[in-house]
């Protein structure tokens, strides 16, 4: 169900809040026409794409605590990650000309073998959004292609997604990998899907184990700010 805090009538919001906080609580009524509407009259009225963009980053953690507290669904979790590529699309040439600096890197795929990319997806977006660089490797991805790219990129975090459990092994291979090219000490590793487990998180050498990208992002803010 989608919450409506906001009073409108027709196109029109009214009240006190300033435009940045209007955009940001429209992220929470996943209403996709009025963020257009709201980054184009702030960007009018002077605002800087890194404050507009802080607004949309404030909104989509909002989504991510309710859907936590159980207030929103996997539906309205995923509408937001669409809705915040969207918006993206609206402000990256603004962004383009702004001083924004990445809190870190994250090195990001499906691991060989599985296709599934809706979690990694999701949890890619809530990322972004909380300003980090993100490399997705995309799925099907061998252990020396998340090797090649930790190395390039200089990553801080390397995250692994598996929904099989047939493919769950090639996780352990990849922090072999890693290990066999001097790397595992550099990296944070997250592990996510369905099928993991803690257990298996700590069987293998990863830092973390998570079936929720809201959670794995939390993690993943704190290991830069820690």
């Amino acid at each position: 169900m989608i919450h409506e805090i906001l009073v409108c009538e027709g196109d029109r919001v009214f009240g006190d809040m300033s435009v940045i906080r209007e955009l940001s609580l429209a992220f929470v009524n996943l209403d996709y026409r009025q963020i257009r509407e709201l980054i184009r009259k702030a960007l009018d009225s002077g605002a800087s794409a890194s404050e507009i963009l802080k607004a949309m980053q404030e909104g989509i953690t909002d989504v991510g605590k309710r859907y936590e507290e159980g207030e929103y669904f996997l539906s309205e979790l995923m509408a937001a990650g669409e809705i915040f590529k969207a918006a993206m699309e609206e402000l990256t040439p603004h962004l383009t000309k702004a001083n924004t600096t990445s809190i870190g890197t994250v090195i990001m795929g499906t691991v060989k073998g599985d296709l599934h990319d809706i979690g990694k997806n999701i949890f890619k977006t809530l990322l972004q959004s909380a300003g980090f660089s993100v490399h997705d490797l995309g799925v099907d991805v061998p252990a020396e292609k998340f090797v090649v790219e930790t190395r390039k990129s200089g990553a801080d975090i390397v995250a692994m997604s598996s929904l099989l459990t047939t493919t769950m092994d090639q996780m352990r291979v990849v922090v072999d990998e890693l290990k066999k090219a001097g790397l595992r000490k550099k990296v944070k590793i997250v592990l996510g899907g369905n099928a993991i487990t803690e257990e298996f998180g700590k069987e293998i050498g990863a830092d973390a184990a998570v079936k929720d990208a809201v959670l794995g992002a939390r993690l993943c803010r704190e290991w830069v700010k820690g």
